[in-house]
């Protein structure tokens, strides 16, 4: 068995591969390709796929980031063939992810939650031999996190809503390029770099898949959408300031999305990794759909 860096001409084993494996997710192979390739943080992220061959056959793979000027990594995707379960593939493949995160100065990684381009924001429990991988490997269980799925079988209103606020002096509107300092000025302020880069990333879409509610020339709530996994039709994320609150904005933002979503042909949006679950119930009927478990490991070189 070999371990070596995987190119995008080996896309295609590696799909075969997670096509089989991942028996709770339905993707497409241009959605692994986003996952394994695209690296929407090149200046802070280093993106690797580990492969195992054996005679020029690939039979395992396995994503990692490291972002060493934080001492963290990620533990992306890794899938083994069905033929060679139960030979210690992934755990090879593991060790070199280590020892890579050790000679960076990696002092934490968690599983599967990467910044901006991440498949699940947890580990399904069903995929029990992957939970059995991640504990026999050190990995240790600290949260629980959820996924929500809405329907779009109607067209939200929000007119009226959109009406009451601009008599308060708040426009919604969606983004546009034209947007990026005040959007600069309020994701330094109120929401930080990462949400910052997602909200870039929606904006980067025909039309922007960003929308914004303003008040005095500046940014006092977002929400976004399709940033990643398009094919899903992922919402998200969305915030607003705190003294913008209670003003029904998020419900107004998160409505537009879900129409532009609706739109583009989508029968169901999922909204990911969600704390208020009772706002998206009320606002637009979402109910649970997945549970995730979140792991992370301490690295035992900095332990």
């Amino acid at each position: 068995m070999n371990i070596i860096t995987a190119k995008t001409s080996d896309l295609t084993a590696n799909y075969n591969i997670a096509r089989d494996a991942f028996q709770y997710d339905t993707f497409s192979i241009n959605l692994l390709e986003e996952k394994l390739f695209r690296n929407p943080s090149p200046d802070l992220d280093e993106y690797r796929v580990l492969l195992a061959k054996v005679d020029e056959n690939i039979i395992g793979f396995m994503h990692t980031v490291t972002r060493a000027t934080e001492s963290r990594g990620w533990l992306g995707l890794f899938a083994t063939a069905a033929t060679h379960h139960r030979q210690h593939v992934a755990s090879r493949l593991h060790q070199h992810a280590v020892d890579a995160w050790n000679a960076a100065g990696v002092q934490q990684v968690e599983a599967l939650a990467m910044p901006g381009n991440y498949f699940t924001p947890g580990l399904d429990p069903r995929y029990t031999p992957a939970l059995c991988f991640l504990e026999h490997h050190g990995f240790e269980r600290f949260s629980d996190c959820a996924n929500l799925i809405a329907p779009l079988d109607r067209e939200f209103e929000t007119a009226e809503d959109e009406e009451r606020l601009k008599k308060i002096g708040v426009a919604v509107r969606r983004a546009t390029i034209d947007d990026n300092k005040l959007l600069d000025d309020f994701f330094n302020e109120e929401f930080g770099p990462a949400w910052r880069m997602e909200a870039a990333l929606a904006c980067a879409q025909d039309p922007p898949a960003l929308h914004l509610a303003i008040e005095n020339d500046r940014i006092i709530a977002f929400s976004a959408h399709s940033s990643q996994n398009r094919e899903w039709g992922f919402f998200g994320p969305m915030g607003t300031t705190p003294a913008a609150r209670g003003k029904s904005i998020g419900r107004v933002l998160l409505r537009r999305c879900l129409n532009d979503l609706r739109a583009a042909g989508h029968r169901t949006s999922i909204i990911p990794w969600v704390g208020p679950i009772g706002f998206y119930a009320k606002h637009v009927n979402a109910h649970v759909d997945r549970v995730f478990w979140r792991y992370r490991l301490t690295l035992a070189s900095q332990s």
